[in-house]
């Protein structure tokens, strides 16, 4: 046999492995009085992407989806926050942004560290570091109104991402969010509590991990990648959240 040959056999047999522990594991987790069907097809996706929540993970939640608009404000809440800190004056004047917030009654939907973003000076660089989360807060939002999936890897979004997300999947500065909202598809809310459920088990692992376990994949960063995953999954328990503020959020594991 040839090293390649031998190299690839091994390759393989470890999947094999891999795939054969991580299905005995999903067996124990039918037997576990309380697991549900979502959770169980969620706690699989974890496994075969390296992460390795508990098992003991409630799996009734008390959640109550929130009214389409307040998703909608909330998304171009952060939409204004990021022009008014990425778009130069001369390009963008802060009035079309603050009238924006204004028209479209965004103030309820801007966290107080945020409302200070806006009373900062355009060309804010310490700010600037800070924003790179909102870019994370608005994936899932701009999901429920169609853009794609939001990516449980931990990876960081591009500024290609967040462009395309302000420039087709919300309400140009000119126009009304209500009306913006018309034409828009929205996912269910099975899809959204079950998107929910899956970053609240990866949420699960990346908290276990920081805390020294070996629950996340080879290679993730438990701070940058991990602060990825709490952002993602904090707009979507926001999502579910009917009632609370975005700052009272619960986000416990």
């Amino acid at each position: 046999m040839s090293f390649f040959k031998k190299i690839l056999g091994h390759t393989e047999n470890h999947k094999e492995e891999k795939s054969f522990e991580i299905e005995n594991l999903i067996d124990s987790y039918r037997k576990i009085p309380w697991m549900t069907a979502t959770r169980l097809e969620n706690l699989s996706v974890c496994l075969y992407a390296g992460f390795r929540p508990a098992n003991s993970l409630p799996t009734e939640l008390e959640t109550e989806i929130r009214p389409a608009i307040e998703i909608a404000k909330r998304l171009h809440a952060i939409k204004a926050i990021v022009l008014w800190l990425m778009v130069p004056e001369e390009n963008l004047p802060g009035d079309i942004i603050l009238n924006f917030v204004e028209r479209n009654q965004l103030e309820n939907y801007i966290a107080d560290d945020e409302k200070l973003i806006l009373e900062s000076p355009r060309d804010d660089n310490e700010a600037r570091n800070l924003i790179g989360w909102k870019f994370e807060n608005a994936w899932p939002l701009a999901w429920y109104f169609g853009y794609k999936e939001p990516d449980f890897t931990g990876e960081m979004m591009t500024g290609g991402q967040m462009q395309e997300i302000m420039n087709e999947y919300a309400c140009p500065l000119d126009e009304i969010v209500e009306d913006w909202m018309k034409n828009r598809d929205l996912i269910s809310e099975d899809e959204l509590m079950k998107k929910e459920d899956l970053f609240y088990c990866i949420h699960n692992a990346v908290r276990s991990a920081q805390l020294g376990g070996k629950t996340v994949p080879e290679g993730f960063d438990t701070i940058a990648n991990g602060g990825v995953i709490h952002e993602r999954r904090h707009a979507l328990t926001w999502m579910l959240s009917k009632g609370e503020s975005w700052d009272d959020t619960d986000l416990s594991t």
